[in-house]
């Protein structure tokens, strides 16, 4: 019999492989598998990877951690293609694992969750985004995405529902979309990765900006669910209303070529940079950088990004989606998809220099609470309750 203190741990993901090496910009040992392999003896990351010449980030594999690679897959059709495979394989590894944990949404998750019902394993769930949001008509043009919006908003309930235990990484949004059968047995926390020493630039760093505004915006392009086209028009408006900004785009995906062709249709190539993905290291100071931090997303749990801009004292305006508003001040919030309340508070933002530093002061405050320290301790307490959860069921 397998050990309880054995957990695999099953999701999507857009690993990237090098050679023999498995990396990632916001998943590396450091920031994400230390924290488990730190409990567990061993512990199995079973995910995607894909092949790249370009490895941005860390290596995700460490001590007592290893990764299991179920193919370079994506989209439907290859999904299909692929199909016996991941499922032989997913079977192979839920029959070896202690305890099966599985982060929801994702086409991978549902297949794992599958397999379970099927062996009659026992699983956890973790939540980190909501299907609703990813597949709406304003994120995805997709001409599947109405299904897909059934489909992952429909299995994320039903593993919420069944999941030994439930972590989201919202404190109260994704709980009040997909509760969990046992209140005593769900967590609500980030899994952001911020070292105490960001914090430390935020509290020494000067508000002073006589050119044009420095905004950011971090997040991936594998579809249109993190509002970059609403940015871009934002921008536009911005222009037209005659303030002076320079816009960085950190990021890449699928869909980053409509993006750039967006920033060229509205003739922002002058003011907007587009840097691809970066090493944490290389956002961070990014963003210790810059003047503020826009998050215009249409769909998002918590954004580790948003998370860090506050650590280092970057001011944030964000759309009020997931778990935004437990994080980000009423004022500094706007209604998702609307241009032009964006760029009227970019606007305003811009004219008030000296409201800058205290609203970036009191969201560096709040972004403490998800210090690296801070979270291990709600770690600690989850890990317990997992195997706890996993030896008496």
């Amino acid at each position: 019999m397998t050990s309880t203190n054995s957990l695999t741990l099953i999701m999507d993901g857009n690993f990237v492989r090098k050679e023999d090496k498995i990396f990632s910009p916001h998943m590396s040992y450091e920031q994400f598998g230390k924290r488990f392999s730190g409990y567990f003896d061993q512990v199995r990351l079973v995910a995607r990877s894909f092949s790249s010449t370009n490895a941005v980030g860390g290596v995700v594999t460490g001590e007592r951690l290893a990764f299991v690679d179920l193919g370079s897959n994506r989209g439907a059709k290859s999904l299909f293609q692929s199909l016996p495979r991941i499922l032989w394989r997913l079977y192979g590894e839920i029959a070896a694992s202690g305890i099966v944990l599985i982060r929801f949404p994702g086409n991978i998750a549902m297949l794992a969750m599958l397999v379970c019902f099927l062996t009659r394993r026992k699983f956890s769930v973790e939540i980190v985004a909501d299907a609703a949001d990813y597949f709406s008509k304003e994120a995805s043009n997709h001409p599947l995405r109405f299904v897909a919006r059934l489909l992952h908003t429909w299995s994320t309930r039903v593993a919420a529902r069944q999941g030994v235990t439930a972590r989201y990484v919202t404190a109260e949004y994704l709980q009040s979309r997909y509760p969990g059968r046992c209140p005593d047995r769900m967590f609500g926390f980030s899994d952001a990765y911020l070292p105490e020493e960001l914090f430390s630039v935020g509290a020494t760093r000067a508000y002073t900006h006589t050119n044009a505004i420095e905004i950011i915006n971090v997040g991936m392009m594998h579809n249109h669910s993190k509002g970059h086209l609403i940015l871009l028009r934002c921008c536009a408006d911005l222009r037209d209303r005659g303030i002076d900004f320079r816009l960085t785009l950190v990021g890449g995906g699928r869909v980053e070529a409509e993006i750039i062709a967006e920033a060229r249709r509205l003739a922002l190539c002058d003011v907007v940079v587009f840097r691809g993905v970066l090493p944490a290291s290389e956002v961070r100071e990014l963003l210790a950088k810059s003047d503020l931090f826009v998050l215009p997303s249409l769909q998002e749990g918590l954004s580790r990004a948003m998370l860090e801009a506050m650590a280092v004292g970057t001011p944030v305006i964000a759309t009020n989606v997931g778990g935004i508003s437990e994080v980000v001040p009423h004022e500094s919030i706007v209604t998702p998809g609307d241009v032009t309340a964006l760029s009227t508070r970019v606007a305003s933002f811009s004219q008030n220099q000296s409201r800058e530093k205290d609203l970036a002061r009191s969201q560096c405050k709040k972004a403490m609470q998800y210090a690296f320290s801070s979270l291990q301790i709600h770690y600690h307490a989850y890990f317990s309750a997992l195997s706890d959860s996993h030896a008496s069921s």
